[in-house]
């Protein structure tokens, strides 16, 4: 299994004794408020209940002393007072037992205050046929009833209720009882709790001391070891998967380049210590090689001191022995490499950095953006509330002379009826006219008939000459009454021709009227149907631009929090800008080859942070 690092497990460490503190409080909360529930019911219940309890016990003994008096008393006058002491008593023990019904919780309880009740009951009736007896006159046996019957009632009555105080005690006592086990409980569950945060906190100083402490005492102790030459300890805890394993390691990485350097100059020692006829011959060759030896490990020292010290613009550039080039190549092509990694993050870091200015500068000119078109938005919104008040207006303006269309139309089709009417009344008088027509011209064809036979009389009358003579003067007179009421007819029938005529024009121009106001009725219609489609149009021009109105107090909202995001933008920019710059200043420590494209970012950095 994967060891957990230091950081892991101090935080595991850490985790649990708050656990087992959150646990301790809510235990200890838990038990307070059982606690505090307990209490209420001893305190505040059953001492109250057993308070009553003894009232009733007290006022039972004061009733049965009372009795006891009564039973003494001789006058009339101290009977009284002894009867009034006697129903005195009564009262305030049936007042003590009412008060006590009224608080019963349970059902033992109820079942003894019965019980004191049901023998309270009987003492009274004992009480009373004592009382009678008294009062007639026989003492002797009120006072044998008093002893041999109310006595012994009266000891089962403070017999019931001293069960009832005992019942009482024995709750209260239940409740003490439980909150003396809660109390142990929670002591149990504190002192539980309270070792296992010991345990875990021992568990956590003893990690802390033999998993961190003394690693990394024993690691120093091994570095001191090592710098003092002795390469031959192994450099403890280097296997760890964690932070004390890490830093062993490298400790590592050093004793084991230092194990080579000193093997090499023990194979270089060993070489020299050959055989003395070896020596001779060997001995420049030996020489050379530890020269060689030499120089490669100062060189190396030197390189090694140059890369502690930041400069990574360097290469060995002199070759080493054929046996350590290999080891000059490696070292070089590192170098090379960490000079490049480093360069590309230089780069990168004045790229970023020049992003995140451009990012402010775009961040700004948008903010300002941004608020322009916030404050065109404001205007736009000020003129289509002012269109929406005006289409509004029309809308109803509108409305209005559509009423007044619709009205208009109204009165125009009641004038239509009204020349309807007149149409066919002129109709009916140009038929009467007609009828009248036709009854002078019967009446002008009666008379043309009877001047006819007045003209036959006449001539009758002439023939019957003297005779006839009355006859004919009468035939002459409706002669001429017949020629009188034919010219009456025809005068008569030339005026109802020409009143028939003027009827007929009166119709022709109701007609004409009637098809006028026809036309302007409907003409009427088509302006109300104009105006209702233009009302409409209205309305719904009217509804558009409430939503367009609301879009844009929208836009207007999203723009100003739009701004409100660009400002945070320009920040963040900004705080990306100043880490770029510090992870710039850190990269800058290291010397690194310097070319035109490097030189020019420089002094464009250098513009940038100047401007």
């Amino acid at each position: 299994m994967k060891r957990p690092s230091v950081k892991q497990a101090l935080i595991a460490v850490l985790s649990v004794i708050g656990v087992f503190l959150v646990v301790l409080s809510y235990s200890s909360l838990s038990t307070i408020s059982t606690l505090n529930d307990n209490t209420q019911q001893i305190g505040g219940f059953w001492m109250k209940r057993l308070v009553t309890a003894r009232d009733i016990k007290g006022n039972f003994s004061d009733l049965k002393l009372a009795y006891a008096r009564y039973l003494l008393e001789a006058s009339p006058e101290k009977r009284a007072a002894g009867a009034k002491l006697v129903d005195d008593t009564n009262s305030a023990v049936k007042n003590s037992i009412d008060e006590y019904v009224k608080g019963v919780r349970t059902e033992r309880g109820r079942e003894l205050i019965n019980q004191v009740n049901s023998e309270l009951k009987k003492y009274s009736e004992l009480a009373e046929h004592m009382v009678q007896l008294q009062d007639s006159g026989k003492g002797a046996e009120a006072a044998s009833l008093f002893r041999e019957s109310m006595e012994p009632q009266s000891d089962l009555v403070s017999q019931k209720i001293a069960d009832l105080v005992a019942f009482i005690l024995s709750q209260a006592e239940s409740y003490v009882a439980a909150s003396g086990a809660t109390a142990s409980h929670a002591f149990t569950v504190t002192a539980l709790i309270a070792t296992l945060a010991i345990v875990v906190a021992l568990a956590g100083t003893i990690f802390a001391v033999f998993g961190i402490a003394n690693p990394i005492r024993r690691i120093a102790s091994a570095m001191k070891i090592l710098s003092d030459g002795d390469l031959g300890s192994a450099i403890p805890y280097a296997g760890r998967a964690d932070e004390i394993g890490a830093m062993a390691a490298a400790v590592e990485v050093f004793r084991q380049n230092a194990i080579n350097v000193l093997r090499l100059e023990q194979e270089a020692s060993a070489s020299r210590s050959q055989s003395e006829a070896a020596r001779a011959a060997a001995q420049d060759r030996a020489e050379r090689e530890a020269q060689q030896l030499r120089f490669a490990t100062t060189t190396l020292g030197d390189g090694l001191r140059r890369l502690a010290g930041g400069d990574v613009s360097f290469q060995l550039a002199e070759p080493f022995a054929a046996e350590y080039e290999q080891l000059r190549e490696d070292f070089n092509a590192s170098l090379k490499q960490l000079g490049t990694t480093i360069s590309a993050v230089l780069k990168t870091v004045h790229s970023i950095d020049s992003g995140t200015r451009e990012i402010a500068s775009g961040a700004q000119d948008l903010s300002k953006r941004t608020e322009q078109q916030a404050a065109s938005l404001e205007e736009t919104a000020a003129a289509l509330d002012e269109i929406t008040a005006n289409v509004t207006t029309a809308s109803k303006r509108t409305d209005e002379a559509r009423n007044v269309a619709h009205e208009a139309n109204v009165s125009a089709e009641r004038s239509a009826s009204v020349v309807s009417e007149a149409e066919q009344a002129m109709r009916r008088i140009e038929d009467s006219s007609e009828q009248i027509s036709n009854i002078i011209s019967v009446i002008d064809e009666i008379a043309f008939q009877t001047n006819l036979l007045a003209l036959n009389a006449g001539v009758e009358a002439a023939r019957a000459g003297e005779a006839g003579k009355g006859f004919a003067v009468v035939a002459q007179e409706v002669r001429e009454l017949a020629q009188r009421a034919a010219t009456a007819a025809k005068e008569i029938k030339g005026l109802i021709e020409k009143s028939s005529a003027e009827v007929g024009t009166g119709v022709r121009l109701v007609l004409e009227t009637g098809q006028s106001l026809k036309s302007i009725s409907d003409h009427v219609s088509r302006i109300n149907q104009l105006m209702a489609a233009i009302a409409t149009s209205a309305r719904e021009q009217s509804t558009g631009l409430a939503e367009i109105n609301t879009a844009v107090n929208q836009m207007d909202q999203s723009t100003q929090q739009n701004a409100a995001m660009v400002e945070q933008s320009t920040a963040a920019a900004a705080s990306l800008s100043s880490e770029a710059s510090r992870l710039r200043d850190l990269v800058n420590q290291f010397h690194l080859d310097s070319d035109p494209g490097q030189a020019a970012a420089m002094r464009t950095t250098v513009r940038i942070r100047a401007a």
